[in-house]
């Protein structure tokens, strides 16, 4: 069930229930839930930064790089959609605590960038280019975007409980508990109140 997936976050070997068929099953679910909390966030940050940067820069330019064309048009348009669509509706939140996990997959792809130039000269986007000062502002930029979009991914889960009536277990969604009829449900004051600092 996706209570128990989401409450089994713990990798054999490392602190976990152990081996056997749980222990992978458990393994199995961490990453899925991990995988979706990158996927969501990064799809959503390239598709930004493709509409927003990289397509009115090469309008400017009269088109020269042709960043719309079908294949582009599919992995960074419809591929979002898709997982948005997915996002809608499956039980699986972007997590707060996997914010690492996506900052190390951005990090490697500037690495990789980084590598890709030192090897052919070639800066797969012009923001990564690090021959001037005006890089310091791009990166600081594109951080600070990625952060934003992270957050809003987060938010958004969390939105997407809410309307369902669904609590975040872990990285599923799942029934929300009901107060005992007749019961009066605390103020969000109180019940921040009680939970402390």
């Amino acid at each position: 069930s996706p209570k128990e997936c989401a409450s089994s976050h713990e990798l054999p070997g490392f602190g976990g229930k152990g081996g056997g068929e749980g222990g992978v099953a458990a393994a199995l679910c961490t990453l899925h839930h991990s995988l979706w909390s990158v996927c969501v966030p990064s799809a959503l940050l390239v598709t930004i930064v493709l509409w927003g940067v990289l397509y009115p820069a090469d309008k400017a330019r009269g088109h020269q790089r042709n960043e719309l064309n079908p294949a582009s048009f599919e992995a960074h348009a419809i591929n979002t959609l898709l997982l948005l669509l997915d996002g809608a509706a499956n039980r699986l939140a972007v997590r707060a605590a996997d914010f690492y996990l996506t900052l190390g997959w951005a990090t490697a792809y500037v690495l990789y960038a980084w590598a890709q130039y030192a090897q052919s000269g070639f800066w797969p986007y012009f923001f990564l280019d690090l021959s001037s000062w005006a890089a310091v502002g791009w990166y600081s930029l594109l951080i600070a975007l990625f952060a934003a979009v992270y957050a809003m991914a987060v938010g958004g889960s969390a939105l997407k409980a809410r309307c369902a009536g669904l609590a975040v277990d872990g990285a599923a969604l799942v029934p929300a508990p009901q107060p005992p009829p007749g019961a009066t449900l605390p103020s969000a004051r109180d019940a921040l109140l009680q939970a402390g600092p």
